[in-house]
Order: structure tokens, then sequence, then C-alpha cells
């Protein structure tokens, strides 16, 4: 399965990578692997976001997962070109 992710900042400054996939968003949670250096936050109709909670972990959490890592301008055409089925 292909997950792509999208990194950020949180306004409290914490780094995040935001996930997504063809297969829908619950697909993706259970596919990738994340571990207790993390902080996962999801639900039902949003996509799973990841906060580093340690510095090293979002870097692990992608290599660990080959989630491949998309800049905005191709986050956003990739999430037009999936459509609705990303949420489910």
């Amino acid at each position: 399965m292909v997950i792509y992710g999208l990194r950020g900042i949180t306004h409290g400054g914490a780094k995040v990578l935001t996930v997504m996939s063809p297969n829908g968003a619950r697909q993706a949670q259970e596919w990738v692997d994340a571990d207790s250096d993390l902080m996962v936050n999801a639900g039902e109709g949003r996509l799973t976001q990841y906060l580093e909670k340690r510095a090293g972990a979002l870097d692990r959490l992608i290599q660990t997962n080959q989630i491949v890592v998309l800049d905005k301008p191709a986050w956003d055409a990739k999430k037009r070109t999936l459509g609705t089925r990303i949420w489910s």
C-alpha cells in the first residue's frame, strides 16, 4: 500500500506528519506502525496525524513505513486525484 505524507508544524511548534492513502484513512492508520515516540491523532472522517514527541521519531516513521513525503503543491494535487476515497 502507498502512504503519502505531508510534514508540518503545530501551533505549539511540534513536528507533525499527516498521512493519506488511496485505500482510505482507516487502512492507512492500520498500515502505519507508530511507536511510543509519536502521538497519534485520528478519527472518523479525518486524516491521521503523527506528532513527534522525541526528535527523530517522524524520520523513523517515514523510513520504516516507506511513506512518500510530498511538498504542499504535490500533496494538494494528490488529494484532488485520489478524491473522496482518502476519507473512508
